[in-house]
């Protein structure tokens, strides 16, 4: 590879071979060789480079004699991505990195004798400065990672060959570190042990000071416990504390004697060190009191303390947690302290065995080498045994399994242990299980300002911005903060920026070698085949959460597969379940799992589970419509093809009664919602714009007008395209009804025009009374009565003729409110009272509810007030869950227009407050304006009249913005009366003259004829 010269090449070569095998995507590359600020040609760039690196692979294949054994590195793209291919042996760091790892697996299972050989072949390959000459922030950083690795592996040597005995052959060797670290209390320690078992006692006793002055100096600090006992013991004449010489069969080693005073192993009561806090904890005030809540009692009580689980996803905070814990307890378990890494997600590392995880516990804890035993039945029962005897502090961390610590455990423990682990560990006996979740905002803004420090963390607003798009996930926001911190021209708003893009995101929650997808990536690299195509396809799915249904349909399998399946993915916490069959993935999860859709599993992998949820979903949908709303005016839905297995998990769905239907409904609403914009997004308009209109009725009773405009808009634009000129009607005919709801009445009118001329020029004759009907409910909303009801008199006619009851009894229903408004009362009458008994006849609840509001509403105009209340009352009695939160607000309203006044003054105040909140949440001006019109006159009637002319004030305003002449006519003559009883008489003429004007020019004679007698009054007045 001599010859790729440039900098951008070498690096680039470089960020490959040190990530060999796993896929770096465009972006992550151009911030390695761009240092994080790449050129718009930073892609096309990358590309040169890397054509240029497999020319030069391709030419040392073909230099390679026939026959060589070696395998030529490749580089593979795919799906925006890069991946180096090769024998990780060819690259010295990955040679370096694993024989290091062995190395320490031998020495803690034992073997100091071979642990010490292969860190000698492990230091052979270390030759001069890694990445020398390559310049940038990243290869510097890398550099410093390679240092810190290198010189853990050297202390691991230099402390097996303490304990061989070779005290003066490394004092050399110490010294020149000393020199380079003078505030590392590891090579203190060591070489303090060196020079005395070298004999060399004056120099050994000189280490300690020169540290502690050294620390205060430079960190303002002085020595841990650990340096500090050990110089303690060396004063004393006390054996210095050490473990003993390891071999497989605990044997001293042949011809080797100790060329000093030999170690004494680790007595029972304190000697081992004490745990250091970790990373320092924030917050968590409430998880550590469930931790050692019954922890403290059992001290207390003498009883037996049991084994404490801490769970959750990775980068929650659980060994942060642990070892926070186990600082706070040393004090009342004093027999030791053992912290392990179990290893179930290290990289290129199995997780350590129970033998070996025994064998490293017992060592840690201070037992003799020679007294460990090699059989596995001795050894758990030795490791039981001290965990029964000895009151210590034992930290298991990241453990895979159950099975990985169950043989350890006695019935008993004395010890206090803490466990962590991504996995659920229900098999895991006696013990308590503490679920970390996310850190509340105000725990997540101190954790990220305790990092970067008060003096950058000026601006708490986009703090909280930040932290939310970390997720509220302690190791993102440290990783964030620490990325910050190291940037200081980077302000709060540039990190939040960069933090908010649409994709990548996660490419920016790294520092150093450190980034939140790496946490991930071990969770998900352990998982089977199966579950991480699932874990994959669950990135695909848009919604809030699925059901299981719904991820059966994702998946392509039956139900109990994915049942299987997503309790697989909840075990290793990459899925959640806030309540019974519902999955969310975390916001950052789910964005790895985007990464890995796009870089592993292919778009067709995505489109294929797309095309089976939306087949699924839209069948589901359809049946459960249906069950709700079964005279719904509506088109068939057409035989989409499925899948095998569709039609099993329908079935499965138990979708059979209106009550399962409607549960199902409110259950999936939002993610039917954006799975409909997906849909459209992603290639399929049709689908999407079939799921718009099977999900009409319940959108429309469930006031989600905003959510159905959108679908609504986008179906009829599809139909449009295509052309289907009766489909297009449909949508439009939907998105007249929403917007109509919405009060958008000019805008509804001309999508409800559109879609009658387009029915009409079809002949389809339900969906032109449809229209009409819903024409005529719209020409009332804008005061056209007398228009209306010659529309609705031609919707009742077709519903008639076809023999249509259900939909003749809504028809009936209308033309009875508007001949109430013109002030027809005996009409209005008889068609309420033709219209009930249909309604009873079909056992629609809702429509029953809605004759019977507007009964009540007749009778107030009758001055009917006892008869109208009973109507009103009787709706909300008999309504229950069948009734919907915009209906029942309607109810609400009008039964408080029915109440005595000042008697049920505060019930009716109530009541209209409770209708307002609703009509406002879910945008219905009108109906707002009308419930500001009754408040505003139960105040007038209490002689509250300021506070009753700002509620009509707002109504008149409300009414005006979207045309509701017949609220504004209301609102005008409650502000007359308003003023009058404010003695403003003058004021108030002039408002009722208007309101008179007005209601006289929409033929709204119920209104003209109290604006009228209400102007009398004001003259009469002014007269006398």
């Amino acid at each position: 590879m001599s010859e790729i010269r440039t900098d951008k090449g070498r690096r680039l070569l470089a960020a490959l071979a040190l990530d060999v095998g796993r896929p770096l995507s465009h972006e992550l590359l151009a911030g390695r060789l761009w240092d994080e600020e790449p050129p718009p040609s930073a892609v096309a760039s990358i590309y040169s480079h890397v054509s240029r690196i497999r020319r030069q692979l391709r030419m040392a294949a073909a230099s390679e004699s026939p026959g060589s054994p070696r395998d030529i590195p490749t580089i593979e793209s795919r799906s925006h991505t890069y991946a180096l291919r090769a024998d990780t042996h060819l690259i010295d760091w990955h040679r370096f990195v694993d024989l290091s790892k062995n190395a320490r697996q031998l020495a803690d299972n034992g073997d100091d004798i071979q642990a010490r050989t292969v860190l000698g072949r492990a230091e052979e390959i270390w030759r001069g400065e890694p990445l020398a000459g390559l310049p940038g922030g990243w290869a510097q950083s890398t550099r410093a990672t390679m240092a810190d690795q290198r010189l853990a592996t050297t202390l691991l040597r230099i402390e097996i060959d303490l304990r061989l005995g070779r005290f003066g052959e490394v004092v050399p060797e110490l010294t020149a570190l000393r020199e380079e670290r003078p505030t590392d209390e590891r090579v203190a320690a060591h070489l303090l042990v060196a020079l005395h078992g070298a004999g060399r006692q004056a120099e050994a006793l000189a280490v300690y000071p020169a540290v502690v002055r050294r620390l205060h100096a430079d960190l303002g600090t002085g020595p841990g416990e650990a340096l500090t006992r050990l110089h303690e013991r060396m004063l004393t004449g006390a054996p210095l504390t050490g473990p003993a010489v390891r071999t497989p069969a605990g044997r001293t080693p042949v011809g080797r004697t100790p060329a000093g005073p030999r170690p004494a192993p680790v007595p029972r009561g304190g000697a081992a060190p004490s745990p250091s806090p970790g990373r320092h904890m924030i917050g968590r005030r409430d998880d550590l009191r469930r931790l050692l809540g019954s922890t403290g009692d059992a001290v207390e009580q003498g009883g037996v303390v049991t084994v404490s689980a801490i769970l959750g996803m990775a980068g929650v905070g659980k060994t942060t947690l642990a070892l926070h814990a186990a600082h706070l307890m040393r004090g009342r378990f004093p027999d030791g302290y053992a912290h392990l890494n179990l290893g179930a997600h290290i990289v290129n590392r199995h997780p350590l065995t129970p033998s070996a995880v025994a064998t490293a516990l017992l060592r840690r804890l201070g037992v003799p080498a020679t007294t460990v035993p090699i059989d596995s039945e001795e050894l758990f029962a030795l490791c039981a045994e001290v965990l029964a005897t000895r009151r210590a502090v034992v930290v298991l961390d990241d453990a895979a399994t159950a099975a990985q610590i169950r043989p350890l455990l006695p019935t008993a423990p004395a010890s206090l242990v803490f466990v962590t682990s991504r996995r659920r560990l229900a098999e895991l006996p006696g013990s308590r299980a503490v679920f970390l979740d996310i850190l509340p905002v105000d725990d997540a803004v101190a954790l990220f300002t305790s990092v970067v420090g008060r003096e950058r963390a000026d601006d708490r607003g986009r703090i909280v911005e930040i932290v939310d798009r970390c997720g509220l996930l302690p190791l993102a926001i440290e990783i964030a903060a620490s990325r910050f911190k190291a940037r200081p021209s980077w302000t709060l708003g540039h990190l939040a920026q960069r933090l908010s893009r649409k994709t990548g995101r996660l490419a920016e929650i790294r520092h150093d070698t450190e980034s939140v997808a790496r946490a991930f990536e071990m969770t998900y690299r352990s998982l089977p085949t199966e579950q991480q195509e699932a874990f994959r396809l669950l990135g695909a799915h848009p919604g809030p959460d699925i059901g299981l249904h719904a991820a059966a349909a994702l998946f392509g399998r039956p139900v109990d597969e994915a049942d299987h399946l997503l309790e697989a993915l909840l075990h290793c916490h990459l899925i959640q379940e806030d309540t019974p069959e519902r999955y969310q993935l975390h916001d950052l999860i789910r964005e790895y799992a985007h990464v890995l859709t796009r870089d592993e599993g292919g778009s067709e992998e995505a489109a294929g589970a797309l095309r089976r949820l939306l087949g699924f979903t839209l069948h589901a949908a359809d049946r459960a419509d249906r069950l709700i709303y079964p005279r719904r005016s509506r088109l068939p839905l057409p035989t989409l093809r499925q899948l095998p297995g569709s039609e099993g998990l329908l079935f499965d769905l138990d979708l059979d009664s209106n009550d399962s239907a409607r549960k199902w409904l409110v259950t999936e609403q939002s993610g039917l919602i954006v799975l409909a914009g997906h849909a459209r997004g992603t290639g399929h308009p049709e689908a999407a714009a079939w799921l718009a209109h099977v999900l009409a009725g319940h959108l429309d009773s469930q006031a989600y007008w905003s959510e159905a405009h959108e679908l609504h808009q986008a179906s009829a634009a599809y139909w449009r395209s295509v052309p289907n000129d009766r489909r297009e009607a449909r949508a439009l005919i939907d998105l007249g009804a929403t917007l109509a709801n919405a009060s958008r009445y000019p805008a509804a009118q001309e999508a409800l025009q559109r879609g009658l001329a387009l029915a009409r020029a079809d002949q389809d004759d339900d969906a032109t009374a449809e229209a009409l009907s819903l024409l005529g409910g719209l020409l009332w909303h804008q005061s056209s009565l007398v228009e209306a009801v010659d529309v609705l008199e031609e919707s009742l006619r077709i519903r008639r003729e076809s023999g249509d009851l259900w939909n003749t009894a809504r028809c009936l229903a209308n033309i009875g409110t508007i001949e109430n408004s013109l002030g027809n009362r005996k009409s209005s009458l008889a068609a309420y009272e033709a219209a009930l008994p249909l309604a009873r006849e079909f056992q629609d609840r809702t429509l029953e509810f809605r004759i019977l509001n507007n009964l009540g509403d007749l009778f107030l105009g009758m001055h009917d007030r006892e008869s109208a209340r009973i109507s009103f009352e009787r709706i909300l009695d008999i309504a229950g869950d069948d009734i919907s939160h915009f209906d029942l607000a309607v109810a609400q309203a009008n039964l408080a227009a029915s109440l005595p006044v000042p008697e049920q003054y505060d019930r009716a105040v109530r009541l209209y407050r409770s209708a307002l909140s609703t009509f406002r949440s879910t945008g219905s001006v009108r109906h707002e304006a009308n419930a500001l019109n009754g408040l505003g006159g139960t105040l007038l009637a209490t002689g509250r009249s300021a506070d009753a002319r700002d509620q009509y004030a707002l109504a008149r305003e409300l009414a005006r913005s979207v045309g509701a002449a017949r609220e504004e006519v209301t609102a005008l003559r409650g502000l007359g009366e308003c003023e009058l009883t404010l003695g403003a008489r003058a004021t108030a003429a002039l408002l009722l003259t208007e309101a008179v004007a007005l209601a006289d020019r929409i033929k709204a004679a119920d209104e003209l004829a109290l604006a009228r007698e209400s102007l009398a009054r004001t003259r009469g007045e002014h007269d006398a």
